[in-house]
Parts: structure tokens; C-alpha cells; sequence
């Protein structure tokens, strides 16, 4: 593979960071070397429940989703990331545990992965990865929040609003069947609320 310094993929990933700095053209060429970039198919996972994960994975295109399956054995989604976002399994690596939930990508997806243990470590001597690391999991943080609230505060038609303000983009892109399980209502229930968006 080509060095950091010359690979399109790795020059994506450090444009990106630059601009969640807000900072100009910092020397990343340390930082590239903790990354490996990976491609992923439509429907494969990056991670399955019960795995052991301690990755950190920065999205460069695609879009995945984070699932678990409930007592009934139905697929529940919890979150859906895109471009430029970051995910990991952040409680699992806390707690030394398995995974206990799914992230499957939905469309053709380029990752750059990284051992979060080991940018940890980079980040005790490098402050501004720590800074940056910091700021993108608040983001996460916030985002995860966000839709826990809609869903104990909200009704249907509240939490579909809330989403086509949220994420107009994942309206097109997302099958209505993984709205719908985001959402925590039924397809039926879902099918309504567009058509009486669109009455009005």
C-alpha cells in the first residue's frame, strides 16, 4: 500500500480531521501508520453480537447501521452511520466484554480502522488527537442521546418528524422497514405517518 502521505484514502481521513479541528495541514503521517483502510459489501458486518472489538472506525463513504435482535428475535436498530462519522464499541472496549449488538454496512462502505487502545496511547503524548478523539466521541455521545429521548419523549408522528429534520438524506437512501425499527414503530404505522406528511 502506498505510504499515508500519498494514499487518496488516508489523505480523505486527515482532511477530515483537519476540519473538525479547525486547523490546517498538521503532520498526520504518525497518526496514518495506526489506520488500515478496509472496503465493505452491502449487508456484511463489521462487527457481530458476541464479538470481542477494539476498534475505531472513521467512515469514509457508505452508510452502516448499529442493531441488536430482541428477546423475540426481531432486528431493533439503535443508530445508522454515515460519511465522515465515527463509531465503536465504546462500552464493550470499556468493559472488556463482547459486543452485544451488530453493525452492518447497508451500502458499499470504506472504513479506516484503527485499535483504539493503541490511539489512546498516541493521544497521552499527542494532544490534539486526544482533542479530536474527544470532540467526535461527544458527537457520537450526543447523537446516541438525541434519539434515546425522541423515543421515551416523543410520539410517532413526533419521532417521524424529528427524523425527516434530522436525516432528510436516509429518507431515500434507508428501506422503510429500518425507519420504521429506528423509529420503534411498525412499517404500517410508518406507511401512515408519510402519507398524512404528505396530505399536508
Amino acid at each position: 500500500m502506498a505510504s499515508s502521505k500519498s494514499n487518496p484514502e488516508y489523505q480523505k481521513l486527515f482532511a477530515a480531521f483537519e476540519r473538525e479541528l479547525g486547523t490546517g495541514a498538521a503532520d498526520w503521517s504518525e497518526l496514518g501508520t495506526k489506520f488500515v483502510y478496509r472496503e465493505m459489501k452491502p449487508q456484511e458486518h463489521w462487527i457481530q453480537a458476541g464479538d470481542v472489538c477494539n476498534e475505531f472506525c472513521f467512515i469514509l463513504e457508505g452508510l452502516l447501521r448499529v442493531y441488536y435482535i430482541d428477546d423475540a428475535g426481531n432486528e431493533v436498530n439503535q443508530h445508522f452511520y454515515q460519511a465522515n462519522e465515527v463509531i465503536a464499541p465504546i462500552s464493550a472496549i470499556i468493559s472488556d466484554e463482547p459486543c452485544q449488538y451488530y453493525i452492518q454496512a447497508l451500502e458499499p462502505s470504506k472504513l479506516m480502522l484503527a485499535d483504539y487502545n493503541q490511539l489512546s496511547e498516541y493521544g497521552d503524548q499527542h494532544p490534539q488527537w486526544l482533542r479530536l478523539e474527544i470532540k467526535m466521541l461527544q458527537r457520537v455521545f450526543v447523537k446516541n442521546a438525541r434519539h434515546e429521548a425522541r423515543l421515551l419523549l416523543g410520539n410517532a408522528e413526533q419521532r417521524y418528524r424529528w427524523f425527516c429534520k434530522e436525516y432528510p438524506e436516509l429518507l431515500e437512501r434507508l428501506p422503510q422497514y429500518h425507519i420504521a425499527s429506528f423509529l420503534g414503530i411498525t412499517p404500517v404505522s410508518l406507511s401512515r405517518l408519510r402519507k398524512k406528511a404528505e396530505v399536508k
